[in-house]
């Protein structure tokens, strides 16, 4: 009566071993949701949409775009926080997942801890677009500006914690100048008053600021990153004109709800170096002169956990301000 228990035991537990080994062989066998916490038509659409047809062309099934904005990434940010971990509802996020726990104490989740990192996926700098009639070409002549008149200038960003505010923060703590920041509800209408002098400079995307240098609107000074644009190549970098090793890049990746079995994470990471290794997908991506970085699961860990402290260190006398 013994034997036979333990051999139904045994059977048992085999079942249940294979059925689970079989079940992590199949992934994915139905559509994938990719939330983007960003309203569609924004960057982070057009980024994973870039790519989201050689991913379901791979997985051999659906990838779906579900665009879910608002609190500053915090609405659809929370949403993945809270699914099912396994692996059918995603998070392709950026730099605002490791700036929000200064900036908004009282989320409804932790990053890194309630997430499953999966990869880096992207990075690109910006541009540095100034109002026309400023009187400044150059980095060394803005510095010189902005130490000469304190408090006057102005950079209008796309949002408090946005990839263009924490640019912004990062060339005035660079640079000691003391430059104010307008946040805007987005990059677009921050650009256009720009243009229009109501404010005297932006970091964004060269495709924003492109069409108001070709009509004369704004002028660009310096490319953000340590590398020149790709669509701008004379255009210097912000170190190259004397701020040494200043680097200020937009990071885009994507994530998993905690607890994602380790066999889901790695499939999808393999399954996201095969789609965006495409040649098509880097053309797509040379509009924004992204540069294609994808990471292992722990490199994107450790980016992440480095960055909420590099951040805090920065922002948190800002966000204690009234």
């Amino acid at each position: 009566m013994k034997r036979l228990n333990v051999r139904i035991f045994c059977a048992v537990w085999l079942a249940a071993a294979c059925l689970s080994t079989a079940t992590a062989e199949i992934y994915p066998s139905r559509p994938v949701r990719i939330v983007v916490p960003f309203a569609a038509g924004g960057g982070g659409d057009f980024i994973v949409r870039a790519w989201s047809d050689k991913l379901s062309e791979v997985l051999k099934q659906p990838v779906i775009i579900d665009n879910r904005g608002g609190g500053n990434t915090a609405a659809g940010t929370d949403y993945v926080s809270k699914a099912n971990p396994d692996g059918y509802t995603l998070l392709f996020t950026s730099t605002a997942l490791s700036t929000n726990p200064t900036l908004l104490p009282n989320l409804t989740f932790k990053t890194p801890d309630d997430f499953a990192p999966i990869a880096l996926v992207i990075t690109y700098p910006f541009g540095m677009a100034v109002r026309t009639t400023l009187e400044a070409n150059s980095i060394p002549e803005l510095i010189a500006y902005a130490k000469k008149n304190p408090g006057k200038l102005s950079a209008g960003t796309s949002g408090e914690g946005s990839a263009s505010h924490l640019a912004a923060e990062l060339f005035k703590d660079a640079t000691g100048t003391n430059i104010i920041t307008v946040p805007y509800r987005g990059a677009g209408l921050a650009m256009n008053d720009v243009a229009a002098g109501h404010v005297d400079m932006m970091f964004t995307g060269m495709s924003q600021i492109r069409p108001l240098v070709e009509s004369k609107r704004v002028k660009v000074l310096a490319s953000s990153g340590l590398k020149r644009l790709h669509s701008a190549p004379d255009v210097k970098t912000i170190a190259e004109q004397g701020v040494k090793g200043f680097n200020a890049v937009v990071w885009w990746g994507l994530l998993a709800p905690a607890g994602t079995p380790k066999e889901v994470i790695d499939k999808m990471n393999l399954a996201l170096r095969t789609s965006l290794a495409h040649p098509e997908v880097a053309k797509r991506l040379e509009v924004i002169d992204g540069e294609i970085h994808i990471s292992t699961p722990q490199e994107f860990d450790t980016m992440i956990r480095e960055e909420i402290v590099r951040w805090r260190k920065l922002l948190k006398p800002a966000a204690s301000k009234p």
